[in-house]
């Protein structure tokens, strides 16, 4: 047998993007990662290569499509979810505890959902097909985003039917249960927040996402806001591979 042949398989990294985005969002950061691992983006549901598949956009159902993945997946895996797809990586990583080894969210909007109603939910709901309102939108919450990396999200964004947007923006804003209660998921998991991001800030991670993991602890990026996988690419790159590589020496 050769010596590949005897070598266990490599940690798997999938990275699962937010609302209005699709796996073009994480291209630098995949860029950075080397060679220690295998590492996969995917396009959810709705958007990306998936632009024309059919509803319904629920957590659940979009979930699926990260369990799909663990599925095809020989080794450990390491999930990493921006935002709405932190919630989605939740509720993968607890359907499938013994196959994911860590979890990291990024910016994560509490699994429980966040509840805006009145303008502010309307103001999501009709992003669809509106660049304008996207751009405003990407900019207020970012920090140091260059015009490339922005223009990468509203390539993504546009692209996305808008009675999609909608429905996934109520997905998102009214969670999931499970989100109520102590995480399903205990296995180590990492918690990065961008330090200027005025969205998921660090009153909602201590109050709605941090307290529920009985094996997790919270890391900070100065100079970033909710995209810090677009903000600081390299400090993100950096801090899932060393999340990762700390689980392989744990199992060692």
């Amino acid at each position: 047998m050769s010596n590949d042949q005897n070598q266990a398989p490599r940690t798997k990294i999938i990275f699962v993007h937010g609302f209005l985005d699709d796996r073009t969002a994480w291209e630098n950061v995949l860029s950075l990662l080397g060679e220690d691992f295998e590492a996969v983006a995917l396009d959810l549901p709705g958007a990306g290569a998936h632009v024309n598949d059919e509803g319904p956009f629920t957590l659940r159902r979009l979930a699926e499509s990260v369990i799909a993945e663990i599925d095809r997946s020989n080794g450990p895996v390491v999930l990493v979810g921006q935002s709405m797809g932190a919630q989605l990586s939740e509720l993968a990583a607890a359907a499938r505890p013994g196959r994911v080894a860590g979890l990291v969210l990024l910016t994560p909007v509490p699994l429980a959902g966040v509840h805006l109603t009145g303008d502010a939910a309307n103001s999501f709901r009709s992003l669809g097909g509106d660049a304008d309102a996207q751009r405003q939108g990407r900019l207020g919450v970012s920090v140091s985003l260059t015009p490339d990396a922005l223009e990468t999200l509203l390539a993504s964004g546009t692209a996305i039917h808008p009675t999609v947007v909608a429905q996934v923006f109520d997905a998102w804003n009214n969670g999931d249960a499970a989100g109520t209660t102590s995480s399903a998921y205990a296995g180590p998991t990492l918690i990065v927040r961008g330090m200027g991001d005025p969205f998921v800030t660090e009153e909602v991670i201590g109050a709605a996402v941090l307290p529920r993991f009985a094996n997790a602890r919270l890391v900070g990026i100065a100079d970033a806001g909710h995209f810090p996988h677009l903000e600081k690419p390299e400090e993100v790159s950096r801090i899932v591979s060393d999340f990762a590589r700390s689980l392989d020496r744990v199992k060692a």
